[in-house]
């Protein structure tokens, strides 16, 4: 077996996560194209830039839903593209978020919590509804247990998908696009509970269109276009004084 570990910080902790030169594509179109990119433990990263940039594509390499063609992901110091690597066991450290919120349409809220806690992480029933019941609270959603996700609103829904990932209880967060589905007056809802993690200390990567939030609680922003990360920095800056024309144009569109 191959040594997976690395060490992706001067200071001896290892990033939570950490790509080197990762290229990916699709048939015959590189969608990522040698990409270097590190989180930090506890730091708010934010993705931004046009569709079809490869941020959505990044964020699914991390986790190895999108296998790369080429390069290495590091989660917490180890390998996960290392071919003997246990990538379940890397995985269960990272909870993701997708745009559609994929509950289960005939289980009840709490039951969508609890499956895989008891299928995937082996917990007992009990330990299970009380992990989740805790995680349904911290979205403002534990009087809506009973509930069926048709029964829901979006945000809602959404805000159910972030406590079923909660509910195994991760080292980071992913979050692809996690507000683009809603309505816009449902946004503000399913934001705070992202706010309030951040403020937890939890590591997330976000990929996002919503420039305030990734303002006010982003520790870094990153804009792509073209598979490529163009201009990396401190979100306030970036947003103010974009550096690279491609980001100048990019933010003139949306802000």
């Amino acid at each position: 077996m191959s040594d997976t570990s690395r060490d992706t910080r001067t200071e001896g902790t290892p990033a939570a996560i950490d790509v080197v030169d990762l290229h990916k594509y699709f048939g015959d179109n590189e969608v990522l194209t040698g990409i270097d990119f590190h989180v930090d433990n506890g730091e708010v990263v934010c993705v931004i830039g046009p569709s079809g940039s490869g941020k959505s594509t990044l964020l699914r390499c991390v986790n190895l839903l999108e296998v790369p063609t080429k390069g290495k992901i590091f989660v917490e110091g180890q390998e996960i593209t290392d071919p003997d690597a246990d990538v379940d066991k890397l995985r269960s450290r990272i909870g993701m978020v997708f745009q559609q919120f994929n509950l289960f349409p005939h289980m009840t809220a709490l039951r969508n919590l609890t499956i895989a806690q008891e299928k995937v992480a082996g917990r007992k029933k009990d330990e299970a509804i009380e992990i989740a019941r805790r995680n349904l609270e911290k979205v403002g959603l534990a009087d809506r247990e009973s509930a069926y996700p048709a029964h829901l609103s979006g945000g809602q829904q959404q805000r159910i998908a972030i406590a079923r990932a909660l509910s195994m209880e991760p080292d980071m967060m992913l979050f692809d696009e996690p507000t683009s589905a809603l309505d816009p007056e449902l946004v503000g809802d399913v934001l705070a509970v992202m706010k309030d993690l951040a403020a937890e200390g939890m590591t997330m990567m976000v990929v996002t269109h919503e420039m305030g939030f990734a303002r006010e609680v982003g520790d870094k922003l990153v804009f792509m276009d073209g598979g490529v990360i163009v201009e990396e920095g401190e979100p306030s800056a970036v947003l103010a004084d974009p550096q690279h024309e491609r980001t100048q144009s990019f933010l003139s569109k949306v802000l």
